[in-house]
């Protein structure tokens, strides 16, 4: 019988970790950039803050307020309210949401495109 050798080392090339962390943040840039149209703007604050960790899991937002702005309601004790109008249309919570319903089938190309894949 013959012995069959698999080289599996562009595959492991293609699929390492830093490949794929680089997958990872730029489908998060990708994800920010799309929902920033939808993040409440008062004064830009709050779009502006927007950035991806470095190993693309997350995406955070550096502002005092984004908790609630995010979801709509205060979270302090003692107080709270509701968000019920935006001075901006088309701005309000689960911004995160809107942009995935309308790009969000974009995102697993933009992740391949980053990996290299």
């Amino acid at each position: 019988m013959g012995n069959v050798k698999v080289d599996l080392r562009g595959a492991q090339k293609k699929l390492s970790a830093q490949n794929l962390t680089r997958g990872k943040v730029a489908m998060a840039n990708q994800a920010l950039m799309d929902m920033e149209p939808f993040v409440p703007k008062r004064d830009h604050n709050l779009a502006a803050s927007g950035h991806v960790t470095d190993s693309g899991k997350s995406i955070e937002y550096n502002t005092p307020y984004p908790r609630a702005q995010f979801y709509g309601k205060s979270f302090k004790k003692g107080t709270s309210f509701t968000f019920k109008s935006y001075t901006t249309p088309g701005t309000g919570s689960r911004w995160d949401l809107k942009a995935k319903e309308l790009y969000g089938k974009s995102w697993p190309q933009v992740f391949k495109k980053g990996a290299g894949l």
